[in-house]
């Protein structure tokens, strides 16, 4: 089963259109380079690279993305995908509910909307969905549908990546108690982040989430992500798991520039 993973999973992420550039603009290397350099031992030991585990029909895997982002961004259209730009959505869910990938899916605008509440201990970066058909597969795995939400801590200059890793093992778990009637595999990736918003400015850790349905027909694919969205928009807004993120964290005990 992981070997089996570990081919799909190539075609699964050239399948789904990024909403994200990858790399960070020249002006902001140096910066990012130096919070790399201080941040890189602490990822490490919070994320061990390329760690799968597979549980019933769910797939998981942990790694670090070293090359960084800036946030906010552009609007970006292309062959690969549709970048509608960073949309500030704290405090506004009026503004969550016109995100254009909500339309395509309730179960991933319900997770906007929730989080967008003044109160949420996690806000978005952004989000996609997206579709594609591997006909080399098996006939029960040869429709995906997939997409990713990006996450921050509402208190982002007070988190570490250890934070980010206790959450995202609590959320892996939970899907994993979820996935027995569904193929599944979800992505989480520790990104780094140079914020330039109007209450701050430098670098701090976010957790990409990428998640994939794997079904016989594109029907199937589709039913199945609007199941997952919906068993991973209950695990972020679960307290049990959330109510760390709003304890504040003494000086002394961060791990993160």
């Amino acid at each position: 089963m992981t070997k089996r993973w570990n081919s799909v999973l190539a075609g699964l992420h050239a399948g789904i259109g990024r909403a994200f550039c990858g790399g960070i603009p020249s002006d902001d290397c140096e910066q990012v380079a130096r919070v790399i350099l201080g941040a890189d031992m602490n990822m490490r030991q919070s994320f061990k690279p390329k760690v799968e585990l597979v549980t019933g029909m769910l797939a998981i895997d942990f790694e670090i993305e070293k090359a960084g982002m800036t946030v906010p961004y552009p609007q970006l259209f292309n062959d690969i995908g549709r970048n509608h730009g960073f949309v500030d959505l704290r405090g506004r869910p009026d503004l969550a509910i016109e995100i254009p990938e909500g339309s395509q899916s309730p179960a991933l605008k319900a997770i906007l909307v929730e989080l967008s509440e003044p109160d949420s201990p996690l806000f978005t970066l952004g989000c996609d969905l997206g579709t594609h058909e591997e006909p080399w597969r098996e006939e029960s795995a040869r429709h995906v549908a997939g997409g990713y939400v990006q996450l921050m801590c509402a208190s982002y200059s007070d988190r570490s990546p250890e934070d980010y890793t206790t959450f995202g093992y609590a959320i892996a778990q939970v899907l994993g108690e979820k996935a027995q009637d569904y193929n599944w595999f979800v992505r989480f990736v520790l990104k780094l982040v140079v914020l330039s918003l109007e209450d701050f400015s430098g670098a701090a850790p976010s957790l990409w989430i990428w998640f994939y349905a794997i079904a016989e027909t594109p029907e199937a694919a589709l039913a199945s992500r609007e199941s997952l969205i919906g068993e991973l928009h209950r695990a972020l807004v679960d307290e049990r798991f959330t109510s760390f993120f709003e304890e504040e964290r003494d000086d002394a005990e961060r791990t993160y520039p």
